[in-house]
């Protein structure tokens, strides 16, 4: 009785771990196809990111760059200015002083208020 007990449990055992054999063979496939899809998608998705970062990096760098050509054009347009104030109030110096007095009486006028 010890050994038909025991010969029941072997054969139980093995017919168990043919089933899960069996079962894990069936669902490899499965499982391999749904692995490989999930890296595709992994690596979609990192692709997408990396030109995403390449693109919104460019135009930071393409619009730093454009901010440092008008700061530069400012620049050089309010020395232009100040060089032609210089020459107009040398070559009229009582009209630069009209004007500069009207300018303040105008402006303390408004700060007044």
């Amino acid at each position: 009785m010890k050994d038909a007990a025991k010969d029941t449990v072997d054969q139980a055992s093995s017919t168990a771990h043919d089933t899960i054999d069996k079962t894990a063979q069936a669902v490899r496939p499965t499982v391999d196809k749904l692995s490989s899809s999930a890296h595709v998608a992994v690596d979609k998705m990192s692709t997408a990111a990396t030109q995403a970062a390449n693109v919104m990096s460019e135009k930071a760098s393409q619009a730093a760059t454009m901010m440092s050509e008008k700061a530069s054009q400012m620049k050089d347009l309010q020395d232009q200015v100040i060089a032609d104030t210089r020459v107009r109030v040398r070559e009229k110096p009582m009209t630069a002083l009209a004007i500069a007095a009207g300018a303040g009486f105008i402006l303390s006028r408004l700060l007044r208020r």
